[in-house]
């Protein structure tokens, strides 16, 4: 899957171009313990169970009363609701694209639009305030929560953003010296746009949370983590991690985002 990102830089939330998929598979895959049923109907027989990661075959192309007519890898034949399936996606490896007219590094004299914070209305009525959890990161927190678009990005090589100066120091901004935030700061808040490949996509539900969401924890108000590489077959230890916050997902239409694999 490929995948165009815009975004501001040393910022992780960021704005979902393009994703080029191919989902014309006639394979579906279970996702929920389902019941393989002998007609389109919950009142009829069961003839098998089903389970999470169980390939089924289409035999009809279309769905009749939301349940499809399939065929189980044993050989077993039957039905099963729409809900418990979905079908598999077959992924496009297409090349790489051509970088001519892209910059291949970042200027640091490039306009650096002002911060405009977005409030995370959570469960329960609770809220998340741009700059997350009282005590935390905030002025990471504040750039993660950033709900500004800008008017124009400058698009850029994978490389020019592996290339961006960082320094050798805490995973917290907070704790970072002067001299640490100085390499960064002729970078930081540059609106750029760069085209790469999803190898992973991880919800960050379940657990302790993050200050970013105030410690929320459940799938709707996390951040979600999507490891970008530069060309089709590279591993994720090779990625640049970009993290579309809740706020982000919210307003972003269903179909749009690539689906978890965490």
């Amino acid at each position: 899957m490929r995948l165009a990102v815009r975004g501001v830089l040393a910022c992780v939330s960021f704005v979902l171009l393009a994703i080029s998929a191919a989902a014309q598979s006639t394979t579906l895959i279970v996702h929920h313990n389902a019941n393989l049923r002998e007609d389109h109907s919950t009142g009829s027989a069961i003839n098998g169970h089903l389970i999470p990661g169980d390939e089924l075959t289409a035999i009809d192309p279309a769905k009749s009363q939301g349940f499809w007519h399939v065929r189980a890898a044993n050989g077993a034949e039957g039905w099963v609701y729409q809900t418990l399936v979905h079908v598999q996606e077959q992924d496009e490896i297409p090349t790489v694209p051509t970088t001519t007219g892209v910059a291949t590094s970042v200027d640091p004299t490039w306009t650096k639009p002002p911060i405009a914070g977005s409030v995370l209305h959570g469960p329960s009525g609770q809220t998340c305030p741009a700059d997350g959890e009282a005590g935390g990161d905030l002025e990471t927190n504040k750039r993660k929560n950033r709900r500004d678009t800008p008017s124009s990005y400058h698009s850029v090589t994978f490389s020019a953003l592996q290339s961006v100066p960082f320094p050798d120091a805490s995973t917290d901004r907070k704790n970072w010296t002067v001299a640490q935030l100085a390499q960064i700061a002729p970078f930081e808040g540059i609106p750029v746009s760069v085209v790469g490949f999803i190898v992973a996509v991880k919800n960050q539900s379940g657990g302790g949370g993050e200050a970013t969401d105030c410690h929320f924890n459940t799938t709707d108000f996390v951040d979600t983590h999507v490891a970008l590489v530069a060309t089709a077959g590279d591993g994720e230890n090779n990625s640049i991690v970009v993290e579309p916050t809740p706020a982000f997902t919210r307003n972003t239409p269903r179909g749009s985002l690539p689906r978890s694999n965490h």
